[in-house]
């Protein structure tokens, strides 16, 4: 065979060797997820995992697995089976728990305690729990499957990270953010805020260690609308930030029968939190609640209820996985007014809601006004999806995320 006709094929030959060094090197590989509080943040980043995982199936046929620090016990365990159900099921080892790291995030979390308490817990520990995250990591990582299989993983099987809204870092890169805010942008602004009453002197504190925290990544989605959405000044905390659409996604549709008009109310997994859902009882209409033990009279009923025509209001918490809802089925968010033992986020969110005409502060209004805000609210997301539409061309933010993404790891 002469020189000229060998060098095609030895190019070729090279080509798929490097090939599939690529597709062995990304074998058996896993994201690992790290988020803040409540229910919302662990269900949006594996969402997003999830995308991730598709995209990457379609470039190289492979697929990554995915370990969620498992923070809230068999309650999480539950909501995430009922929202990715069919996947655990079918792909049994795709998504694993980890209790140990999801002990430490619990540690550094608002919950039982004021905001205040938890900031000031945040503080005086933050680097002793940092340090056994870093020591953690070093060696092989603990995991089980929800049937409760125990897998042993070594970091060096850790392929990136995916957080939301983070209070501590992991040690794994890249690291790629998706939120609806900056938590030490968060406590900035809150610091000029009269009504937000919580530690100002903890805030100063805090705001250097949130900063590293979210520097440590390689990429910032910033969803919208979303926290300060309402600023028509606010420039980019990074050069690394990409603005998208809702990253979040919507629940399946089915069709409930016989039901009776009434309200949805979301019940933040935040502990403490249940007083202000009470509220949605002097409505005066039939409730349903994910969480029907938190508020007495309701019926229990998952998400994907709001598409019933006979669902008038949504009654949330104003995290945004609960507006997006809201804006996708054009069910109006009433929302209880910020609470001074809340986290400032909430204060930042009830603003931006009311000024972009996304949802409605519950103060003691009759229903009849709360009903009456239904023709523009509409008006409202009808905008919204049109803004969302002309500038992303879609307003699924899951997928628009995972692509950049997976563009970046790839390196395409």
């Amino acid at each position: 065979m002469e020189k000229s006709s060998l060098s095609p094929l030895i190019a070729f030959i090279i080509a798929a060797y490097k090939y599939c060094q690529v597709i062995n090197s990304i074998r058996m590989k896993y994201i690992i997820l790290n988020f803040a509080y409540g229910f919302g943040p662990f269900l949006r980043t594996t969402e997003l995992a999830l995308a991730v995982n598709d995209l990457l199936e379609e470039k190289t046929g492979t697929r990554f697995g995915i370990i969620v620090p498992w923070v809230y016990g068999e309650k999480q365990k539950k909501i995430m089976i009922e929202e990715f159900g069919k996947i655990i099921a079918e792909r049994s080892e795709e998504i694993l728990l980890d209790e140990t790291l999801g002990g430490y995030l619990k540690s550094v979390f608002y919950g039982e305690k004021s905001y205040e308490e938890s900031l000031k817990f945040h503080l005086e520990n933050y680097k002793k729990i940092q340090k056994k995250i870093d020591e953690y990591f070093k060696e092989n990582l603990k995991v089980e499957t929800f049937s409760g299989k125990k897998i042993i993983l070594a970091r060096r099987e850790i392929a990136l990270t995916i957080t939301r809204a983070p209070r501590i870092n992991f040690p794994v890169k890249p690291a790629y953010l998706a939120s609806f805010a900056y938590i030490s942008e968060i406590l900035e602004r809150g610091l000029a805020v009269k009504e937000i009453t919580a530690g100002k002197k903890l805030f100063e504190k805090m705001i250097p260690i949130y900063k590293k925290i979210e520097a440590g990544h390689d990429l910032h989605f910033i969803a919208e609308p979303s926290t300060f959405s309402y600023l028509q000044d606010r420039r980019p905390r990074f050069k690394t930030e990409i603005l998208t659409p809702p990253n979040a996604a919507l629940p399946a549709r089915t069709e409930y029968q016989g039901l009776k008009q009434g309200i949805y109310v979301t019940i933040t997994g935040i502990p403490g939190q249940e007083r202000l859902f009470q509220e949605a009882r002097q409505i005066g209409l039939k409730l349903y609640a994910n969480q029907p033990e938190k508020i007495a009279g309701s019926e229990k009923a998952l998400p994907n209820i709001i598409y019933s025509s006979e669902i008038l209001l949504h009654f949330a918490r104003s995290g945004w996985g609960s507006v997006w809802l809201s804006l996708f089925t054009g069910v109006p968010l009433i929302a209880p007014d910020y609470d001074k033992n809340d986290d400032p986020e909430i204060y930042f969110n009830n603003l931006c809601l009311e000024k972009i005409g996304l949802g409605k502060i519950y103060r003691g209004q009759p229903l009849e006004e709360l009903l009456d805000f239904k023709a523009e609210y509409r008006k409202n997301v009808k905008k919204m999806n049109q803004y969302l539409m002309d500038k992303y061309k879609t307003t699924d933010g899951v997928k628009y995320t995972a692509e950049k993404i997976i563009n970046d790891y790839l390196k395409i």
